[in-house]
């Protein structure tokens, strides 16, 4: 059986739709280059009306048309069924009609029975590769013999016409080009972006619309198998409203057959040519199509007029993705090509080292939350005492260094207080403070010794162990006084740290300053001293890591006036509040190091013990600072 040909529709063909919507010519604003070339060859060939349209699959659009106003209510168009414009580009070549009404083709088209057009003579308007756009025509509202002169009239400017529209193609290939190199040059600033991956992966969303499509949607792939969308940017910020109510219907299994789901399971770039292909593919999905998967994002895009888009991977050193770019095209843009997503590729592959660092901040961040959680514990609550711990972090970021403190109850009720600060802030120091910490608390705990032994017998331990620390350590132990509810015995040994404070009830603040010992880790062995001290109820002693006083280009003295005016007035707060204040007015805004507080109270054993008004220990980015 021979089969029959098939039978192409010119007016439909993929490659002069392409065209046309790359001429970004349909439903754009009026233009002064056009509308001067109809209005002079009305004056040229005493004709009704010029005009010049632009045909798509469904329409005839005018894109300028002095003297042939639409029926009132409508838009400058007609159907493509309706149109002369549509034998202009069947025939590849002129339309010249001296009676539309007299020929079969047009005399039941609404330009002949409604708007009175008799005479019609109608040039293809044409893409540099040839692809015809529509037709330039000069129309008559009396049948019209066209003389060889009008022809050639015509003919010629619908050639300017055709120059006009290669020019205006010429151009925007070249803004096209211009911006992709920006986004390429411009994604080595995704490395500013922040260390948080959904920061950077909303980076790439922005470089990516208008250079790479008219929007973008940037998914996160995460480790339960979905993919979310956490940044969706559109060309026209009034349009984004419509993704509005989808993205959290939008999420995607890894295990899904196409889309960006299948992009983050897969590791491979998916593309939809065509706005066909995305129909076809959303309902039989189908390898080599993009899906947008989730109904209320499909609909979305349906919207939106997207006519093509691609997905691509946005990975690390050939690890599962991180997440997933899709680029997308409206109407009047170009369908995406091979070329395309090779450059999109390209361009996630230089988003690569942003990602990796926030890949490893991520996980020095989780570690840093494990070493938080097993270190910074609780303070004790002893029975004439109240402790209140803190701990601020240098900068949001950073989450844990080598500041640190602890406080325990040892066999005999005496109370252990312990402030230190291992030397550097990367999780290389968070792991010396732990090692130290666990030896400090072990020999303070299982013995009868006081700080300065404490200190001495750690300091040999550390060396030892090969335990490769180099800290300022103070450790207090505060001791009931035997007969007397009053009075607690204070001592304590400093190796080379900062000096306690003492606030009396007055508000007077003392700093209890007396020569230290070597800093641990430099002279195991040194002889260490204790010194000793009377507290009474109500009065506050603080204990404090180098970051709260010290301040670049400031002196000692100068810092302790700082410590002396915000602890001014707050001798009778509750001590929660007083440390909390502390931090708030002493941490510059920078935080340029870390914190670690000890604050301590003795209180009247006939009374109830006061109630803390906060937290006992406060979360690592939850300080708030000055001027925030």
């Amino acid at each position: 059986m021979q089969e029959l040909p098939v039978v192409v529709d010119p007016v439909r063909s993929a490659g002069r739709l392409a065209a046309v919507r790359r001429s970004g010519l349909l439903d754009s604003a009026p233009e002064e280059s056009f509308d001067r070339l109809t209005e002079l060859t009305r004056e040229l060939l005493g004709v009704t009306a010029c005009m010049i349209t632009v045909v798509d699959g469904e329409r005839s659009w005018w894109k300028s048309h002095p003297g042939l106003p639409p029926l009132p209510g409508t838009p400058p168009e007609t159907s493509v069924e309706d149109s002369f414009c549509r034998h202009v580009i069947a025939l590849d070549d002129a339309l010249v009609l001296d009676d539309s009404s007299a020929d079969e083709r047009t005399r039941d088209s609404p330009l002949t029975g409604q708007l009175g057009v008799r005479g019609y003579a109608g040039f293809p308007v044409r893409t540099p590769d040839g692809q015809v756009l529509g037709s330039f025509a000069a129309l008559d509202t009396a049948p019209r013999a066209w003389s060889a002169a009008d022809l050639r009239v015509l003919g010629t400017l619908a050639g300017v016409v055709s120059t006009e529209v290669a020019l205006r193609e010429s151009l925007r290939a070249a803004e096209v080009q211009r911006a992709r190199a920006e986004v390429v040059a411009r994604a080595g600033e995704l490395l500013s972006a922040g260390l948080e991956q959904s920061a950077v992966l909303t980076a790439v969303g922005r470089l990516a619309v208008p250079a790479l499509g008219d929007v973008s949607v940037v998914y996160q792939a995460r480790r339960d198998g979905r993919v979310v969308p956490v940044s969706v940017r559109h060309r026209h910020p009034s349009r984004q409203a419509l993704f509005a109510a989808s993205e959290t219907a939008a999420v995607l299994s890894t295990e899904d057959p196409s889309g960006p789901g299948r992009v983050a399971a897969t590791g491979l770039s998916e593309l939809v040519a065509t706005a066909d292909d995305g129909r076809r593919s959303a309902d039989a999905p189908r390898p080599g199509t993009t899906g947008h998967g989730g109904e209320g994002l499909r609909d979305a895009m349906v919207a939106l007029g997207a006519v093509s888009h691609l997905s691509v991977p946005l990975s690390v050193r050939g690890e599962p993705p991180l997440g997933v770019l899709t680029v997308v095209r409206t109407a009047g843009g170009d369908p995406y090509t091979e070329d395309d997503v090779r450059l999109v590729e390209a361009i996630a592959a230089s988003v690569s080292p942003a990602l990796d660092n926030a890949r490893q901040f991520a996980t020095q961040r989780d570690f840093a939350a494990r070493l938080q959680e097993a270190l910074l514990t609780p303070p004790p609550a002893p029975d004439h005492l109240n402790v209140v711990v803190r701990y601020a972090p240098a900068e949001q970021e950073a989450q844990i260094g080598g500041d640190w403190y602890d406080a325990f109850v040892q066999p005999d009720g005496s109370t252990m207080l312990v402030i230190g600060d291992v030397a550097g802030h990367d999780s290389s120091a968070a792991v010396v403070m732990g090692q130290l910490r666990g030896l400090i608390r072990a020999i303070g705990y299982d013995s009868d010794a006081g700080p300065a032994e404490v200190l001495a017998r750690s300091d040999v331990a550390a060396t030892g162990l090969r335990v490769d620390a180099y800290a300022t350590v103070l450790v207090a132990r505060i001791e009931q006084v035997p007969g007397d509810l009053t009075t607690r015995r204070l001592l304590w040994s400093n190796a080379g740290h900062p000096p306690p404070v003492l606030l009396d009830t007055a508000g007077e603040m003392t700093v209890l300053e007396r020569r230290p010992s070597p800093m641990l880790g430099v002279a195991p062995g040194a002889a260490r001293t204790d010194h000793e001290l009377q507290l009474t109820d109500g009065e506050t002693l603080l204990l404090y890591t180098d970051g709260l006083v010290e301040r670049r280009h400031v002196s000692w003295e100068d810092s302790l006036d700082l410590l002396r005016a915000a602890l001014a007035g707050a001798a009778q707060l509750p001590l929660d509040v007083l440390a909390d204040r502390l931090l708030q007015r002493m941490r510059p805004e920078a935080g340029e190091d870390d914190v670690a507080l000890i604050a301590v109270r003795p209180y009247d054993q006939t009374r109830p013990p006061p109630a803390p008004s906060g937290p006992a220990t406060i979360p690592l980015t939850s300080v708030p600072r000055p001027g925030r």
